[in-house]
């Protein structure tokens, strides 16, 4: 009886893994469920403004608001940007494709909004 019982939760667990491994590749495109589990926990339940959750290609979620001031994602994503040394170029927007340079190179960064977060993939 006690070995079905540690076949249960080992199976259990393993679902569970899977699924937040899917969940991560599915909105993230991220490998680590872990990572982008914990950055989504920060986004949401507290004051961070960004939380990185893949280091190459960056993967960054801003948060959509925060309680103390009216910002979206894309201010968010300005001020991470202009801390980097970057600053926006807009005449090189292709949509949901931004372009940020430091004079010497290029970054491009796909960048969404949703209901919860929002989210920029470097290209």
């Amino acid at each position: 009886m006690e070995r079905k019982r540690i076949i249960i939760i080992v199976i259990i667990c393993f679902v569970i893994l899977l699924s937040a491994t899917i969940f991560s590749i599915a909105k993230f495109n991220v490998w680590n469920p872990f990572s982008s589990c914990f950055g989504m926990l920060e986004i949401l339940f507290t004051d961070k403004e960004y939380t990185i959750v893949q280091n190459n290609p960056n993967r960054v979620v801003f948060s959509k608001t925060a309680d103390t001031s009216n910002k979206s994602g894309g201010q968010y994503l300005d001020e991470y940007m202009k801390s980097r040394g970057f600053h926006f170029v807009p005449e090189e927007q292709m949509g949901g494709m931004l372009v940020y340079s430091n004079g010497s190179e290029k970054e491009y960064i796909l960048f969404s909004t949703n209901k919860y977060y929002s989210k920029g993939v470097w290209q």
